[in-house]
Formats: C-alpha cells, sequence, structure tokens
C-alpha cells in the first residue's frame, strides 16, 4: 500500500478520488462527495493499493483551532481489510499534533450521511456518537442578481480579514458573513444577523446584497445550515438555494 498526503491532489488524484466516490454511490445511497476543489484547506490521505488503484481515502478539516472534521470513504470491493483503521490512525496523529502546536483540545467528529449503510456501522463499530447534522445548499448565481439594490443595509468588507463582510445598519453593526472562494463558486459561511435585530427582514436583505457582491466574480454559491436552524433553512430556501447534501456528524 502506498499513503500519500497532500493538500492540493493533482488532476489524476482528482480523477482517482472522483471515481472511488462513484463507485461507492453504486454501492449505497450516498449524498457526500470529493473535496476536489482547489484550494479549500482540507488535508487528504490518499490510500493506494499495490496495483496503483485508489482503495481508500480520508479527508480532514479544522474549520477551528478546537476542532477537526473527517470524512473517510472505502471503496466496497476493499472493505474489511483494515483500511478505515489504519487512516483514522493517520487521522488521529494530525489531530494530537494540532493539539500540541494549539495547546488546546480538538474535538473530532466524522461526516457520515445517515443514508449509508457502511457509514453507520462503522459509526457503531467505533463508538462515535450522533451530534447533529448539517446540510449543504447550492444555488447558482444569474445576472438578476447584480440587480438588488439594498433598501437598508450597507455591506463592507473587512480591512483586515478579506473573506469576512459586515452588514450595517446605519453606524451599527447588523451581521456577519464569510467568503471562500474557489475558481467560479463561493463558500458561504458563518452568516449571521445580531439576535436584536432577527425577524425583521434584515437577514433576506443581507443575504440577498452578499450574492449580489459574489455574482460579479462567482457562478455558483455554497452554503451549509444546521438541520436544527429551521429558520435559516427557510431564509436560504426563500432565495432559490437548494438542497444537494445532508451530512450528519458523530463525536468520536
Amino acid at each position: 500500500m502506498n499513503l500519500i498526503r497532500t493538500s492540493k491532489p493533482t488532476a489524476s488524484q482528482k480523477h482517482d478520488m472522483t471515481a472511488l466516490v462513484d463507485a461507492c454511490r453504486a454501492a449505497e445511497p450516498l449524498s457526500l462527495s470529493a473535496p476536489v476543489e482547489d484550494d479549500l484547506g482540507y488535508d487528504i490521505f490518499l490510500l493506494y493499493d499495490v496495483d496503483g488503484s485508489l482503495a481508500a481515502m480520508s479527508f480532514l478539516f479544522f474549520p477551528r483551532d478546537d476542532s477537526c472534521e473527517c470524512c473517510v470513504f472505502t471503496d466496497p470491493s476493499r472493505r474489511r481489510r483494515g483500511h478505515f483503521a489504519f487512516l483514522l490512525d493517520k487521522a488521529m496523529d494530525l489531530v494530537e499534533a494540532r493539539e500540541k502546536e494549539k495547546g488546546i483540545p480538538v474535538d473530532f467528529c466524522f461526516l457520515a450521511d445517515e443514508k449509508t449503510p457502511s457509514a453507520m456501522a462503522a459509526m457503531a463499530a467505533i463508538g462515535a456518537e450522533y451530534w447533529y447534522s448539517e446540510h449543504r445548499m447550492e444555488r447558482p448565481l444569474t445576472p438578476g442578481d447584480k440587480e438588488f439594490s439594498l433598501p437598508s443595509l450597507t455591506i463592507d468588507r473587512d480591512k483586515e480579514d478579506p473573506n469576512l463582510y459586515c452588514a450595517f445598519l446605519g453606524h451599527r453593526l447588523a451581521g456577519t458573513c464569510a467568503v471562500l472562494p474557489s475558481g467560479t463558486t463561493a463558500y458561504l459561511y458563518a452568516f449571521q444577523i445580531c439576535e436584536d435585530l432577527r425577524g425583521q427582514g434584515y437577514g433576506s436583505e443581507f443575504l440577498l446584497g452578499m450574492l449580489k457582491i459574489l455574482a460579479e466574480t462567482a457562478l455558483r454559491v455554497t452554503i451549509q445550515v444546521s438541520g436544527r436552524n429551521y429558520v435559516a433553512r427557510n431564509l436560504y430556501k426563500k432565495t432559490g438555494f437548494r438542497t444537494t447534501e445532508s451530512l450528519s456528524y458523530y463525536l468520536y
């Protein structure tokens, strides 16, 4: 077996990653996909068999210093050979190194599709506990988005963090939103409105204002929202977002 660790897979590796996900999807229900977009900040482990084919892979992402998200795919024809356990050990080594570097404990969790029997069996086998669910929603950006005019808010880019946008109502901060651009797709996250301003239409206005900004450089926007956040999910649906993936998080 040959283990490769990378954060920027080659075109050939991306092809192998996509093919492995397709093989898993053909064997059982699966909505997860491989993060083959560039510069998303994933630590990727690719486990190749002796014949040069990709047998298993894992993706790790640290959204914050104190948390790590992990997803593992194993070829259906090569399961029960210890590949999952091997990649889990490598993931835990990386987490331990991160804890030593930052000097704080790191919560480790798996992303899994609850409709996938093998994923649920793996979570049960290692004793991972259900944490919460999240939905990935997407929306194409159109020329019409550029025509939106904000009636009440102004949106400015943060001077210190170029990925952070702030909405202002007059001179007071009304909300914040972060954006991670990747090619023609923009990943929108940490979208929030100040608590005392919620329920007054500012969330919708801020979101449409962000779409206006993103439509200048991107073709599609993606957002992830907790399954428990019904208000946010309804807001995104009303503004044209559709659910493309449903993820469950399991603490290990």
